[in-house]
């Protein structure tokens, strides 16, 4: 692959940030309005159609790529002046003569590490909510690839929340929402020598964004994830599924799909250790439908097996490990590869060390606190977390809930945000519907009932199931109502889902109803999750256990005591995840205890474990037997 990073030369000076003076003022800089045709992706049709060249590959890792992590030269831009025609800093521009004056320079800038949040890197960037511009310079031997008929793109792993992408002066496109895969074919574009890639990341929070502008953890901006360059040939194997079908533990009902210019072409798939090699054709619209059985070692948190499978065709090869297994409801049962399952679940931020977390290290981190905990189960909170992390669950056997951030607050009437909501669907979907770990997507946490959010999350339930019928749909809704000395789950999404989580903070927001050991739960049919329950204490503060404002950790482990009492009452109880793992950074914390933290953590943000760690592991240590 003819590609080649340049690094950032070194005498580089400090950027004069003079904006960045009063945070405060940046925290509520407005930026420009996005517009809905300069979305990279619209949703996907679950009908077969012609693929594009904007939607994003899968299986990445498995590609011909070559990373353009590591120093980006970057520019300050807190009131996004520089998207214009004024400033326009997208088009890159150098002076050369006397009289000639640009107002920004990247050649004498700052850099920033890619990935990673542009909030953390520098200390006057700590509380920005606004633009910051990002420039790698990268050569490629364009004539090379076109006489082999090859295809290049640029491939962002996700960048928060709004991006721009400009290659050498023109504007490849956009893109919206901070957490979801994206990409540009560059075929074409491309020229001899030095090639200028500038995204502009803007992560203001939004009243028409997703989230909006009410959610309770760090808004990191800037490219928090890998970028790649890859390369493919003029037509490739731009996604698959394959997993086993809903009613099957031995049957494949999977796909391939090709994107190009010749996509009637012959699609192999292979499993060797299984001895498996099957065929099928694709037809124009570049679809190869595929079924076959074999005698899968079925995937568990307890036998995480994978299989090298290998997708091709005869102009691409793509290999990754997959693990077959099936989930399922049957009433409120809840069934792995058709045995009854509890979820010793937690929840957690993709956050560490107070950054946003990034590398296949600090996944590796995450997922080894959770199985210290004890836990088969880990609610991805409240949006898709890194690749890295989704692969490591299914070498570690720990299964997933992943959710879009369809946060409190969303303004579902707003034009545009059914679109917005199938996109990130999509795009999360796209991306990890082979990770045998992920046995539930999220579409919703904490939203309220009314006629344009049932309809629209209606629809999106619908949606997750047209994608991808082979996992199960939930959301998570506020604690339960209290009737007649009865526990009720009356919201209207119940009928659209699969499983029913449950936000319950008994003892914390919330008055207890009744005595825990006095609770009655009213059935409804489904499977009950409670997704979130939690109290928070600070580390190393110690004190009586019935006291909430003292934030002790005896408070917090005595509260923990009481829930696991009421959740022993609950027949139809299939798992249950503490809020949260670890302490995270929030800004609307503002209690001298707390210092910008969420101190519901079983763990501190230095993962110092507090005394709700033990009563959570020795209740896991029970339920697992």
């Amino acid at each position: 692959m003819a590609i080649r990073a340049d690094s950032v030369g070194s005498h580089l000076r400090r950027l004069a940030v003079a904006l960045l003076a009063c945070a405060p003022l940046l925290a509520n800089a407005q930026g420009y309005a996005p517009r809905p045709q300069d979305r990279v992706s619209e949703a996907q049709n679950p009908a077969p159609v012609a693929a594009s060249a904007s939607t994003p590959l899968t299986n990445l890792p498995g590609r011909e790529r070559r990373s353009l992590n590591g120093k980006w030269q970057a520019l300050v831009d807190g009131y996004a002046d520089g998207i214009g025609e004024w400033k326009a800093v997208w088009k890159d521009r150098t002076a050369t003569g006397k009289t000639q004056f640009f107002e920004y320079g990247f050649d004498d800038s700052v850099t920033l590490d890619v990935p990673g949040d542009f909030n953390t890197q520098r200390p006057e960037l700590n509380w920005l909510e606004g633009s910051v511009w990002y420039r790698k310079t990268f050569e490629y031997d364009a004539a090379a690839a076109r006489r082999k008929g090859r295809r290049l793109f640029v491939h962002f792993g996700a960048a928060n929340y709004r991006a721009d992408v400009f290659l050498n002066g023109e504007k490849l496109g956009s893109h919206e929402g901070g957490f979801t895969p994206f990409q540009f074919e560059l075929t074409g574009r491309v020229k001899p020598g030095e090639n200028r890639l500038l995204v502009h990341v803007n992560n203001e929070r939004r009243k028409d964004g997703i989230p909006a502008k009410g959610f309770d953890w760090f808004n990191y901006g800037g490219l928090t994830r890998d970028v790649d360059l890859v390369e493919t040939p003029g037509t490739y194997i731009q996604d698959y599924s394959l997993q086993l079908a809903p009613d099957s533990l031995r049957r494949v009902d999977g796909w391939v799909q090709l994107a190009g210019t010749a996509p009637r072409q012959t699609v192999r798939v292979r499993i060797p250790e299984l001895g498996v090699e099957v065929r099928a054709e694709a037809g124009a619209d570049g679809r190869a439908p595929l079924r076959f059985e074999a005698p899968f070692a079925l995937w568990s948190p307890t036998q995480p097996k994978l299989y090298r499978v290998e997708v091709s065709t005869p102009e691409e090869s793509l290999q990754e490990d997959i693990g077959f297994r099936s989930i399922a409801v049957r009433g409120d049962a809840l069934l792995l590869n058709g045995e009854p399952l509890f979820l010793r679940g937690v929840n957690f931020h993709e956050e560490i060390d107070g950054r946003r977390a990034h590398s296949e290290a600090d996944a590796q981190r995450l997922l080894e606190q959770a199985k210290q905990l004890g836990a088969n189960f880990v609610r991805l909170a409240h949006y898709p977390h890194n690749e890295h992390l989704l692969r490591l669950a299914d070498r570690m056997g720990l299964l997933l809930w992943q959710e879009i951030p369809v946060y409190q607050g969303i303004d579902f009437a707003a034009a545009g945000m059914q679109a917005k909501l199938d996109a990130m669907l999509a795009e999360m979907i796209g991306r990890d519907r082979n990770r045998a770990a992920v046995i539930v997507w999220g579409i919703a946490n904490e939203t309220s009932p009314g006629p344009a959010r049932n309809a629209a999350l209606s629809a999106l339930a619908q949606q997750a199931r047209r994608l991808d019928p082979s996992r199960l749909i939930s959301a998570a809704f506020y604690g339960p109502g209290f009737d007649g000395g009865t526990l009720t789950v009356s919201d209207p999404l119940v009928a659209a889902l699969d499983v029913v989580g449950i936000n319950e903070y008994f003892g914390w927001y919330t008055p207890w109803p009744v005595e825990p050991e006095q609770a009655v739960w009213k059935p409804f049919g489904k499977p009950l999750l409670i997704t979130e329950f939690g109290a928070e204490a600070r580390y190393g503060h110690h004190g009586a256990d019935d006291v909430a404002s003292a934030w002790n950790e005896e408070f917090q482990a005595e509260f923990y005591r009481k829930q696991l009492r009421m959740l022993a009452r609950i027949p139809f109880l299939r798992g249950a995840a503490p809020w949260v793992m670890m302490d995270f950074r929030s800004p609307v914390r503002m209690h001298p205890f707390q210092s910008g933290y969420n101190r519901k953590g079983l763990l501190s943000e230095r993962r110092e474990r507090k005394l709700a760690w033990q009563v959570i592991h020795d209740y896991y240590a029970e339920v697992g037997r």
